[in-house]
């Protein structure tokens, strides 16, 4: 039930606070293996609601579920290598999900208040980004500094651990923003009137997107454009699209280059070829690859799991100059970890609350930034948090309009 929106309390500030956690991560707030400290807290306070809220819904049934497979499956079978730490970071994201689902389903946050707080986001990004760049520019310190490299002195993280990170989430932000504000005007959001109104946003959301140095964004840039694709505007932004790529190519800007000899190299699925092109890049692609030939149907262990982090036992020699403790895979790393059953509990959790049948884009930004990424990221759940909340306004249109 969905009680009146635009109510101003506690509740609806904690709400906002959910997102905001998930969607930066300061540089001061960053602790170890760049966990960040901010939204740790955040998540460690957020259960409180679900006893304040006493009622139980259906979609906490998945949740409870698949926590309770991943304690009952290792602790049992693999007792040697139970690692409470990790699985107690999963309970957090689980349990700050379903804190959440309650908030937003008694109407604690306005559609126009969310679509307000993306829109800060998205600024607030790029404000980031420049006085970075100022500060590279002059010689200054540079403020919110992470996992940053004298050698590349523009790769900038903006307000998150690193610059493809940026990239992922502010893409997801524009298109959460595109998205619920054609539920506000009632109507399909064109690039050509819109752009009079929200000049400015696009402004910054390009800038930052083509001048913070990560190739990703130039992966995810064209994944938000293709939200025109059905619209005949679709001409204006992608020739905008044309026109940036033809420059940067033809200044040889490095993370164009990378981002085409990597989409060359991981369509041959060769680990060593993805190696060879983007050294950086293969942590995140070649993992997934790597399990696909571990998984065997018929065996205990692929459906209940190897154990926690068992993943990292092997993967480093797959992956040479990462260190001993490379992980990655994915949900398939939750399928080799925790086992056939975890994994279609988690995915089934995932798809029925992110992705919409008739938008081909929800099932992208699942694959992208859901699947391929696993369970213990913050980039994870703010996806599943923010194409939730789209969901939510889309499928309740009629009542927010």
């Amino acid at each position: 039930m969905v009680v009146q929106q635009g109510e101003n309390n506690l509740y609806t500030y904690f709400t906002k606070i959910i997102i905001i956690s998930l969607a930066i991560a300061p540089a001061f707030a960053l602790g170890s293996d760049n966990r960040n400290l901010i939204l740790i807290f955040v998540m460690s306070i957020s259960p409180i609601l679900i006893f304040t809220f006493r009622k139980l819904y259906k979609s906490d049934l998945l949740l409870l579920t698949f926590i309770a497979s991943i304690t009952l499956f290792p602790s049992i079978l693999h007792p040697q290598s139970m690692r409470w730490s990790t699985v107690l970071y999963s309970y957090m994201f689980c349990l700050t999900f379903m804190s959440y689902y309650r908030l937003l389903l008694s109407g604690k946050l306005e559609i126009n208040s969310y679509l307000k707080l993306l829109r800060f986001l998205i600024l607030a990004y790029f404000i980031t980004l420049i006085l970075q760049q100022l500060s590279v520019l002059t010689g200054l310190p540079i403020i919110n500094l992470s996992n940053y490299s004298i050698e590349e002195p523009w790769k900038l993280n903006s307000l998150s651990s690193e610059p493809s990170h940026s990239a992922r989430i502010l893409s997801l932000l524009m298109y959460s923003f595109i998205s619920v504000k054609e539920v506000v005007i009632d109507k399909r959001y064109n690039f050509l009137n819109a752009f009079k109104e929200d000049k400015w946003l696009w402004y910054a959301f390009i800038w930052t997107m083509v001048t913070m140095g990560s190739a990703t964004a130039f992966i995810f840039l064209p994944l938000v454009l293709l939200k025109f694709l059905k619209n005949r505007n679709i001409i204006l932004p992608l020739s905008i699209l044309l026109l940036i790529g033809f420059i940067l190519f033809n200044i040889n800007y490095i993370p164009v280059e990378r981002v085409i000899n990597v989409v060359e190299a991981t369509l041959t699925f060769n680990p060593d070829e993805i190696i060879k092109a983007d050294h950086s890049a293969s942590f995140r692609i070649v993992p997934s690859i790597v399990l696909i030939s571990f998984l065997d149907l018929t065996s205990a262990e692929s459906w209940f799991g190897h154990g926690v982090d068992s993943v990292s036992s092997f993967m480093y020699q797959y992956i040479p100059y990462g260190g001993e403790e490379i992980s990655g895979g994915g949900f398939l790393q939750v399928w080799y970890e925790y086992g056939l059953i975890t994994f279609i509990i988690i995915t089934i959790f995932s798809i029925k609350n992110t992705i919409r049948k008739n938008d081909f884009l929800t099932y992208a930004f699942w694959f992208m930034l859901i699947f391929i990424y696993g369970v213990n990221n913050q980039i994870v759940w703010l996806c599943v948090i923010l194409l939730f909340t789209n969901k939510y306004f889309i499928n309740n249109k009629k009542l927010f309009n």
